[in-house]
């Protein structure tokens, strides 16, 4: 779950945008529902990123990132699980 402050532009990102190895492999988890969230956090206006794991200075960026990295996986035949990890500069995602 993410939450958006309207007030200050300031997104609670949770689980969904952070620096490290993002997981989408759990059974409860579709990785493609999670491709479809970052794509919806894509259209906010965003001025900070406070994020529920590891590091707290993560850039806006990263959100822009994590997408172009869903798409290189989806655009590979790759975006199911059981696929392993994949190594991006910022971050990994876990498929």
């Amino acid at each position: 779950m993410c939450l958006y402050e309207l007030e200050r532009n300031y997104l609670y990102s949770g689980d969904l945008i952070y620096k490290g190895i993002l997981y989408a492999f759990y059974p409860s988890t579709d990785p493609i529902e999670f491709m479809k969230s970052v794509q919806k956090v894509l259209k906010l206006d965003i001025k900070k990123i406070l994020p529920a794991h590891h590091l707290l200075n993560v850039p806006i960026t990263l959100i822009n990132e994590i997408d172009e990295g869903f798409t290189e996986i989806i655009n590979s035949g790759r975006l199911k699980q059981g696929n392993g990890i994949f190594k991006f500069k910022n971050f990994q995602i876990y498929i």
